[in-house]
């Protein structure tokens, strides 16, 4: 079978021409022609005129119907970023064997057997990691099975026929900044990182994770998200009674083409505004979590949020040493002796990771009056104070995880630590609070 091949190319020419240049292949037609706003532009007002970037991305088309494939091609070519347009009737006729054969943007026209056309996204993605799938369709994708079999195969976004010239206008806005050769590989990243340890499993780190980052995301005009990296599996879209479509696999896998816009999309949004990354589902989710893929999904989130809280349950490692450096660490023991020995060993292993100890914080949940003696020495030999003492309340953490949320903000102990741990943290000035004596802890419920 063949395919037809066209390439519009935007030149800088001073009045309106249309050239048709027969190519080699029979069923091959070039086109090159200015942009109408371009030309519209240098007639009214030519002394003001001022030169513009050339336009650098290369797009295919594929297996649209002629009405649509005009339609498209033209609004294209009016953003004035698109130096080619390739025509692909027939996909199964190509043959692409080198990143050079894709285009920076592939229009892929999903049809009755959506698989096959998310095959070819698949190949196309395997060639080049890089290249910006859309799928476009005259019907509403919104059914979660096709967006993971979607997002899975390479389509990073979905637009709707007839298309809209402000949509398409704004996508391709988008994807011109991320191909510009002026723009820098990776914005530089500005959110919070904090990374939520516990000394053992069990320890309760989930439960700081989740209701740390539900106070953070309710601070006015700030965001949050919370990535779920407890091994090996999490438990934060059960405790907040998510449904949620994608998880931690699913940005670990696409982790070489992630930016903010493909990450949104694996986020699930809590009542709070929280927004969630689900944790891995069965083991096989980590067989590609590598220490480049991690540091690249908190980079993302980084860009994207005033906050990013990481749960890493009980599991680190040598690897994940730059995204502990980067981070406050959020250290979760108990005050038992175990647990206190366990944290002696943590905070070891962190100094050799050249985590510094003014960058960890110490959380002693299921808190009670009777382990101030213990603490009072902790804080002596280990040099590093105790940052929040958690109530031991189990029915009310009980109720709110059988509720699948976070903890009720009504003034108990517990919730308002909470609150005071992520007001401290994000940087709020906070009412002086008066240091207790040794004997009023004692006394304290």
């Amino acid at each position: 079978m063949q395919y037809q091949r066209t390439i519009c190319h935007v030149m800088d020419i001073p009045q309106p021409i249309t050239m048709h240049k027969e190519l080699a292949s029979p069923a091959g037609v070039m086109l090159e022609s200015p942009l109408s706003s371009r030309l519209e532009s240098s007639t009214q007002h030519p002394e003001s005129s001022t030169p513009r970037s050339a336009p650098t991305l290369t797009v295919a088309i594929t297996a649209f119907d002629p009405v649509a494939i005009s339609t498209l091609r033209h609004m294209l070519m009016q953003t004035n970023l698109v130096k080619e347009v390739h025509e692909w009737a027939s996909v199964q006729a190509l043959d692409l064997r080198k990143p050079q054969d894709v285009p920076d943007v592939i229009f892929l026209d999903l049809n009755e057997r959506a698989g096959s056309d998310f095959a070819f996204a698949q190949q196309l993605t395997r060639l080049r990691p890089a290249a910006h799938i859309v799928a476009c369709s005259s019907q509403n994708e919104s059914h979660p099975d096709l967006l993971l079999q979607a997002m899975r195969s390479g389509v990073r976004d979905f637009l709707r026929k007839p298309f809209d010239r402000a949509e398409l206008t704004s996508l391709m806005a988008r994807v011109g900044s991320e191909f510009s050769p002026e723009a820098p590989r990776h914005a530089s990243a500005a959110g919070k990182l904090f990374v939520v340890l516990g000394t053992k499993g069990g320890v309760g780190s989930s439960t700081v994770s989740v209701n740390f980052a539900v106070q953070l995301a309710k601070i006015p005009g700030k965001s949050a998200v919370l990535l779920d990296f407890s091994r090996p599996m999490g438990d934060v879209a059960s405790f907040l009674d998510l449904k949620h479509s994608f998880h931690l696999r699913d940005a670990i896998e696409n982790f070489k083409r992630l930016d903010p816009t493909l990450l949104g999309g694996l986020l699930t949004t809590h009542k709070s505004g929280l927004q969630v990354l689900a944790g891995a589902t069965q083991l096989e989710d980590w067989q590609n979590a590598s220490c480049e893929a991690i540091e690249r999904v908190v980079e993302i989130a980084q860009q994207s949020f005033d906050f990013v809280v990481m749960d890493f349950g009980s599991f680190y490692s040598p690897d994940c040493q730059n995204v502990l450096q980067a981070a406050q660490i959020l250290l979760v023991s108990e005050a038992d002796l175990p647990g206190l020995a366990r944290l002696h060993r943590h905070l070891g292993a962190l100094a050799k990771l050249q985590v510094s100890s003014g960058q960890v914080r110490l959380i002693i949940n299921r808190w009670h009056r009777h382990d101030e003696p213990a603490l009072e020495k902790v804080e002596n030999d280990m040099k590093v104070p105790v940052f929040a003492r958690l109530p031991n309340n189990f029915k009310q953490v009980s109720d709110a995880n059988v509720r699948g949320d976070s903890l009720i903000q009504h003034g108990d102990p517990l919730a308002t630590e909470f609150n005071r741990m992520a007001a401290s943290l994000a940087g709020l000035l906070l009412p002086k609070r008066e240091k207790k004596s040794r004997l009023a802890n004692l006394l304290s419920p």
